[in-house]
């Protein structure tokens, strides 16, 4: 009997478990069956984007007549650097007419990922990316970022021709796969290594033409723009002649690159240019999801990772003056890959970990503790000797700006780059306001001090700014080059 008792007793007691529990595997399947069905609106809304826009590809594409940009304006810079022999006290300060003020835009926001379900979200972590098996995974090398993607989507196309319906129907193809992971691989790569949306760009070619290594370029630009269409990015495809070229929409100058203007907004092709004047078609309507404009500036510094080239720099008139600068070469060869752009994008650009860490670290040191007038003579003495002089055309044979890091790179720069490394470090290590005067062939900068100081000067917004010149070799700050003392200077500020 008492047994029974305490067996019934048992009963009792987990009774209310066993209901709790058969609750909760309830609640847990109907959850289970509410993010399925939420999985699946998702999946149809998107699907719903692709069949609208797989109909208008169908219909005929029109004709554009093709434009170019001009090359970047050639700059006429002196063969040789001027170099003074003795600065002369007696020579009174000079006060520097102002011609015009032009601000230098900044950049412009980075476009937001396409909205990925959560169970594909990866987690922010570079290693891996994301996290596959080595049969799931195709591994490559992204200008030194290693780069794992999945295979579900290799030779997932395979174009016959580039006519509409061929089009549509590859269109059709990669919208049937599985190319939400990808998509969202990709951006987290971007997102992950910090890459500005052209690296972005750079990125969906490289992974288009691995996942398709056997095909023609026709169908590597398809799926190409298929991956920036679905990350958000205003891009077109366009039949040109026999083949099928990407277009990308951009508000940035972009130079000696061939254009379309559609809808107020200009369209650049990506890859080789095309003689001007021909015929293009594309198509008017955007997909969807296409929102974003190829923005050419940064708002990060690109993390790539490659071998280091090392780099003595010392001043001439201070020998204690020396740093061993370290540049990433792989981020050289992705701004050698660069278009030409604004020139707000070279002096708006970040400077690499490596170059901040080994060389401005290492200056910002030799100039602790000096004044500010010390500490500026220092570094424009530095910038003037350190470096060899030449102009674009003997180095590279057409105009190119420098960003920061590619100074500590190449053999040469000439005043237009060292005039963005000046700034730069006056900005950085200072913490000064620094404005660029462009001259009809020639580029200095100006330094707003906080302590009086006496020499050549402008004056902008009631603030007196002293003439320092990066290529007036041997010349302390305040001093002009003689031949624009009296030449009313454009201002460049951000």
């Amino acid at each position: 009997m008492r047994k029974k008792t305490l067996f019934l007793c048992g009963i009792c007691f987990l009774f209310p478990q066993m209901l709790c529990a058969q609750s909760i595997e309830a609640e847990m399947k109907e959850f289970e069956e509410f993010v399925k069905q939420q999985q699946k609106e998702f999946s149809d809304f998107v699907s719903e984007q692709n069949r609208e826009f797989i109909q208008f590809l169908k219909e005929n594409w029109k004709s554009y007549n093709s434009e170019q940009t001009e090359s970047r304006p050639k700059r006429p810079e002196p063969v040789r650097p001027v170099v003074i022999n003795k600065p002369n006290p007696s020579v009174k300060p000079v006060h520097i007419p102002i011609d015009t003020i032009q601000k230098i835009p900044v950049v412009t926001p980075k476009p937001k990922p396409v909205d990925i379900p959560e169970e594909n979200k990866p987690v922010k972590e570079k290693d891996p990316l994301p996290d596959l098996t080595e049969k799931e995974a195709l591994a490559f090398n992204f200008y030194g970022i290693p780069c794992k993607i999945g295979v579900s989507m290799k030779n997932c196309i395979h174009l016959k021709g580039i006519t509409e319906r061929e089009i549509a129907d590859g269109w059709e193809v990669l919208s049937k796969k599985d190319y939400r992971t990808l998509v969202n691989t990709c951006l987290h790569i971007k997102d992950n290594y910090s890459l500005n949306d052209y690296a972005y760009l750079m990125l969906t070619q490289t992974v288009a033409t691995k996942l398709l290594p056997s095909a023609d370029n026709n169908s590597i630009t398809l799926l190409q723009a298929f991956i920036l269409c679905q990350s958000g990015y205003k891009v077109k495809m366009a039949r040109i002649g026999k083949e099928l070229g990407l277009l990308y929409a951009s508000t940035d100058l972009i130079y000696a690159t061939t254009y379309l203007t559609i809808d107020g907004e200009k369209y650049y092709k990506w890859g080789k240019k095309v003689e001007n004047g021909t015929p293009i078609y594309t198509y008017g309507k955007n997909f969807a999801e296409s929102q974003y404009m190829v923005s050419m500036g940064f708002l990060k510094r690109p993390d790539f990772n490659g071998k280091i080239k090392a780099k003595t720099l010392q001043a001439k008139k201070y020998p204690d003056m020396k740093v061993i600068s370290q540049v990433n070469e792989d981020l050289i060869s992705f701004y050698r890959n660069y278009p030409q752009c604004d020139f707000s994008v070279y002096v708006n650009a970040p400077v690499s970990e490596t170059v901040e860490q080994s060389a401005v670290s290492n200056l910002k040191e030799l100039i602790k503790g000096k004044s500010q007038v010390e500490a500026a003579n220092m570094l424009i003495n530095f910038v003037q000797t350190a470096f060899e002089y030449k102009t674009d055309h003997e180095q590279f044979g057409y105009e190119k700006p420098f960003f920061v890091d590619e100074l500590f790179y190449y053999p040469y720069c000439d005043c237009e780059d060292r005039s963005v490394l000046y700034s730069y470090l006056v900005r950085t290590l200072l913490n000064l306001d620094v404005v660029l005067l462009d001259y009809p062939n020639h580029i200095a900068t100006a330094v707003c001090f906080d302590e009086p100081v006496e020499g050549d000067y402008i004056m902008l917004d009631k603030k007196k700014y002293l003439i320092c010149d990066p290529t007036y070799i041997g010349a302390p700050i305040g001093l002009a080059m003689p031949q624009f003392k009296t030449v009313a200077a454009k201002i460049l500020m951000n």
